[in-house]
C-alpha cells in the first residue's frame, strides 16, 4: 500500500501491528487479530448522493401487493404481471423515485426460445422425475427480468494470529507440522457481488446461474432496458457491503492469511481486517423466471439470460424410488429360484454401474454439444457488436 503523505510504499510492522513509512515516518496503527474488527474506508452515503439517480427512461415504480416485490415498468404500460408470484399489478399514473440508477448492465443475449430448448434438453436427464414431467411440455412462459447486484472491489489488509500446518511426504509417510504464527496479509478483492434483491439474496438457485464476466458488462444505457422489467434494489449498498465485509469475504480473508504463510492448512485463526479503496458498481443482471405446473404444484425455474446456466426444482416420482430397489431384489430372486449361476449374480452386481456409466456418457455428450453451441452463439453475438 502507498503512504498517504508521500506516496512511498508502506512497510508492514508485524510486531507493532502497524503500517510504517520509512521515508516520512508516518505510522498507521492496525487492529489486533483478537479484536475481530472489520472496517471499511468508504462513505457510502456520500457516494450515493453523488451517483446518478436518473434511469434515462420514463418509468413507474410499482410494489406488488401480493409478494412485496418492487419493480420498474415503462411509463406507457398500464398493467403487468409480477414475475415472482404471477399476480396482476395495476400501474398508477404517478412516477416515483427509483433510487440510484445502475451504472452497468449485462444485456440479454439468449432468447426465450433458446432457454426453453435448453430446459427440455436437460430435463430429459431428470431420471427420478415423473415421466410426464420429464418428457412433457411443462414449462410456462419465461419472463425476462433484470435483477440488481452490487459488485465490490477493495484492498484488504488483515492482521492475523493462528495455527498453520505444512504437509510433507505422501501416503503412509504423510504428516502435517503445525506452528503458531502472527502476521499481516494483503489481498485485492475483485468483483465480489452481493444480490441487491431481498427476495433473491439467499436464493441458491439464482446465485448458481448468474455470472459477472467482465467482457459481458456494458455501461448502462436506457436502450438496453427498453421493453424489459427491472427489479429495484431492496438491499442498499451500505447493507450489502456490511454483509460482504463481515461474512461474505470471510473465506477469502482467511485464505489470504494461509497464502501469506505458504501453509497448507490453518486452524484457530483470529483476524482483523481493514478495507481500503472500496469501489462499487450497481449492475443489472439478466435472468429468466418461469414455473412448471405439475400435480397441482408449481416448480420454480430460473435461467441466466446470457451464459446458458439454469436451475429448477422438480417433482420426485415415488413410484420410481420404490420400483428401483424392488427390481434389483427381484433380479437376484429370479437368479436364486432358477439357479442361473454365478455369472448372473455378477452381471446383477455390475448392472447399476453399467447404467450409471451409460447415463454419464449420454450426459457428457449432451453437455459437450451445448458448450459447442454456446461457443458458436457467443462468436455470432460478438461478431455483430
Amino acid at each position: 500500500m502507498k503512504c498517504g503523505n508521500c506516496s512511498a510504499t508502506l512497510r508492514y510492522d508485524i510486531a507493532g501491528y502497524a503500517l510504517v513509512c520509512d521515508y516520512c515516518g508516518a505510522v498507521r496503527r492496525l487492529h489486533r487479530p483478537e479484536e475481530g474488527t472489520v472496517i471499511g474506508e468508504f462513505d457510502f452515503e456520500a457516494a450515493l448522493r453523488g451517483s446518478n439517480s436518473g434511469w434515462g427512461i420514463t418509468g413507474r415504480r410499482v410494489t406488488c401487493k401480493s409478494c412485496g416485490a418492487q419493480l420498474l415498468y415503462e411509463h406507457d404500460r398500464m398493467s403487468g404481471m409480477c414475475p415472482y408470484c404471477g399476480s396482476a399489478v395495476i400501474l398508477t399514473a404517478e412516477d416515483s423515485d427509483c433510487g440510484v440508477a445502475p451504472n452497468a448492465i449485462i444485456p440479454f443475449t439468449l432468447t426465450q426460445e433458446q432457454v426453453t430448448e435448453k430446459f427440455y434438453r436437460w430435463n430429459r436427464f431428470a431420471f427420478w422425475a415423473p415421466e410426464k414431467f420429464r418428457r412433457g411440455k411443462v414449462l410456462s412462459e419465461l419472463t425476462p427480468l433484470y435483477i440488481p447486484y452490487w459488485v465490490f472491489e477493495a484492498d484488504a489488509v488483515t492482521t492475523y494470529s493462528g495455527r498453520f500446518g505444512h504437509t510433507t511426504g505422501s501416503g503412509d509417510s504423510q504428516k502435517t507440522d503445525w506452528y503458531q504464527s502472527t502476521g499481516i496479509a494483503e489481498k485485492h478483492i475483485s468483483e465480489y457481488h452481493v444480490c441487491g434483491s431481498r427476495k433473491f439474496f439467499s436464493d441458491k438457485m439464482l446465485n448458481s446461474v448468474v455470472s459477472f464476466n467482465k467482457s459481458e458488462l456494458l455501461p448502462y444505457t436506457p436502450e438496453t432496458l427498453s421493453g424489459m422489467t427491472a427489479e429495484l434494489y431492496t438491499i442498499g449498498v451500505g447493507e450489502a457491503w456490511d454483509y460482504a465485509g463481515k461474512y461474505g469475504l470471510r473465506n477469502e480473508i482467511m485464505e489470504s492469511a494461509r497464502a501469506n504463510e505458504h501453509a497448507d492448512y490453518y486452524a484457530n485463526l483470529y483476524y482483523s481486517t481493514e478495507y481500503h479503496n472500496v469501489k462499487f458498481r450497481y449492475v443489472l443482471v439478466p435472468v429468466y423466471l418461469a414455473g412448471c405446473r405439475y400435480g397441482g404444484k408449481t416448480y420454480n425455474v430460473v435461467a441466466s439470460g446470457t451464459n446458458g446456466r439454469g436451475n429448477c426444482t422438480r417433482p420426485i416420482s415415488i413410484a420410481k424410488i420404490i420400483a428401483a430397489p424392488l427390481l434389483f431384489i427381484a433380479y437376484f430372486a429370479l437368479g436364486f429360484i432358477f439357479r442361473l449361476g454365478a455369472w448372473y449374480i455378477q452381471l446383477g452386481i455390475m448392472l447399476p454401474f453399467i447404467l450409471v456409466g451409460l447415463f454419464v456418457f449420454l450426459f457428457m455428450g449432451a453437455f459437450r454439444k451445448q458448450r459447442i453451441q454456446e461457443a458458436r452463439d457467443r462468436e455470432q453475438y460478438y461478431s455483430q457488436k
